[in-house]
């Protein structure tokens, strides 16, 4: 028997499967294929599109944007792609993910994974299928492992590959039911993989030649097996364990090492053992890292009606505590560690003067001279609750007055004109722009205005800034093989200089550039 294992990417609350990330879903179907000794090949939606078409008897399909972004290069499958993979397809179709799970799709496949697809693949193929279930604390960890070796498979092996590292499941905040909108308090009781088990899997991966990782997978990294779990709605940070986690992260190989989700109220709550928290990501992780928290609404009527995590002080404060610690400049060119903060449009209780207030917060941050890496502003998605976005001109206004007056700013604090930035990744062309980025959470989209060779790393100079992109030009860059739109974007340069610059080429010595043209001083 042959299995395909068709990744159609997902993108969940706290599981990114987008390239250049591999979610852990794929290679959970892989390792129950490999624990039961069943043969699989591995299709991406993007090879798909491109022509290739399963080979296998059974097709286990895995897709669904629950909170959809934006992508550089690619983008989920449609549930129109799913419905004509599933035509196409004479096997035994299984579908699992987020348009399984919230969808409730009910045509074109045999099975929809309401619970975990791999444990109702394993089911299925040791024939023992009962019900809808989660994996076993044991199954989780045994199939990661098993199934490590598919990263291989994956089109960005070994680079820019990042590998989406689980340590838990569910959020602590399950008691009372969690945000509203989100999926993750529907897990129930949280469960959290041991911190020796996280490292295994991380060496596996590594041995196998992988280098970016980021231990991902739950709703906040500070409420990893933490105490009062199921007693209280924001649980007391486990220091302790997240050291014996992040020092034992960071003796494995790696290029890159970041995180993702953290809960404001629980780094406000607990301000002495999240500092320390905070200490330990500063210190074991990659710079460049994210926190992303889970702000939604300035609104004390939203945050109510809502359930939402933080009030605006708690997250104020959280946003203090990070910047003290990690917004210095790290080696990559990137600070350390910096929060970013997500907005939801069409909550319950939302006005007219909840934006206003959400706009006043974030001019707040600014003003205050604090750094936020990144603000995600999204439209609510009704998976686990119907909701209906009634103030659309108002949450439009408000994304576009962020973009223009508050991230194009705090850009410019961040990676300010003439910073240098290592092992950019580029990725794609469009016309004569050259678009990368670093590998990493929420990585920063650098363009060259100019056409380069993609597939490789490069490190970059900043010369100017988008509302959330940066422009840069290689560096060093070669003063005698430099294009003119490579020269010209170099401020003070202008096209009169550059058509001058190359007409004087070559040079032999950076001193004789210097002389006759000083603004490339700081860029060749």
């Amino acid at each position: 028997m042959l299995i395909t294992i068709f990744d159609g990417y997902v993108d969940e609350p706290s599981v990114l499967g987008v390239p250049p990330y591999i979610s852990p879903y794929i290679r959970l179907i892989a390792g129950v294929c490999r624990d039961t000794q069943v043969d699989y090949e591995y299709i991406t939606v993007d090879q798909w599109r491109a022509g290739r078409r399963p080979r296998g008897e059974v097709l286990v399909a895995v897709g669904g944007a629950v909170v959809p972004g934006r992508y550089l290069r690619t983008y989920p499958a449609s549930v129109k792609e799913l419905l004509r993979l599933a035509s196409e397809f004479r096997g035994v179709k299984i579908l699992g993910g987020g348009l399984a799970r919230f969808r409730q799709l009910t045509e074109g496949f045999d099975y929809y994974a309401r619970r975990d697809v791999d444990a109702l693949l394993y089911d299925l193929l040791v024939e023992n299928f009962e019900g809808h279930r989660f994996h076993t604390l044991d199954e989780w960890n045994r199939w990661l492992m098993l199934g490590a070796e598919v990263v291989r498979q994956h089109p960005d092996y070994p680079e820019p590959l990042i590998v989406e590292i689980e340590t838990s499941r569910g959020c602590p905040r399950y008691i009372t039911g969690g945000c509203a909108f989100c999926i993750e308090p529907l897990y129930g009781r949280p469960v959290f993989r041991d911190e020796d088990d996280v490292i295994k899997e991380m060496r596996v991966l590594s041995e196998l030649g992988v280098r970016n990782f980021r231990i991902g997978g739950q709703s906040c990294i500070y409420s990893y097996r933490g105490y009062g779990v199921g007693e209280r709605d924001v649980v007391q940070p486990n220091v302790a364990a997240l050291r014996t986690l992040f020092s034992g992260a960071s003796r494995v190989p790696h290029r890159v090492l970041h995180v993702d989700n953290a809960n404001p109220a629980v780094i406000a709550s607990y301000p002495e053992e999240s500092g320390k928290i905070t200490e330990i990501l500063v210190k074991y992780t990659t710079p460049g890292n994210v926190l992303s928290f889970g702000m939604e609404s300035a609104d004390p009527k939203v945050k109510e009606q809502n359930n939402l995590n933080a009030t605006p002080e708690m997250v104020m404060e959280a946003i203090r505590m990070v910047n003290e610690l990690g917004a210095e400049r790290g080696e990559n060119g990137m600070p350390l560690l910096l929060p970013g903060l997500n907005f939801i449009c069409g909550l319950r209780g939302e006005s007219r003067e909840t934006y206003a207030l959400n706009f006043r917060f974030l001019k707040e941050v600014l003003d205050s001279g604090l750094l936020l890496r990144r603000i995600n502003i999204r439209q609510i998605a009704s998976t686990r609750a119907k909701f209906r976005l009634k103030y659309k001109h108002e949450c439009w206004k408000f994304r576009d007055a962020v973009r223009r007056e508050i991230d194009s700013v705090m850009l410019k604090k961040i990676v300010p004109v003439g910073t240098v930035l290592r092992e950019v990744f580029f990725e794609l062309r469009k016309g004569n722009l050259t678009y990368g980025r670093q590998v990493g959470s929420y990585p920063l989209i650098v363009v060259l205005p100019y056409p380069s060779e993609t597939g490789k790393y490069a490190d970059v100079k900043v010369v100017g800034h988008g509302e959330r992109s940066i422009t840069a030009v290689h560096y060093p860059l070669d003063v005698n093989t430099a294009s003119l739109k490579a020269l010209q974007a170099i401020p003070g340069v202008g096209e009169k200089k550059a058509v001058r610059i190359i007409r004087e080429r070559p040079y032999v010595k950076k001193e004789e550039v210097v002389n006759k043209f000083p603004e490339l001083r700081d860029f060749i």
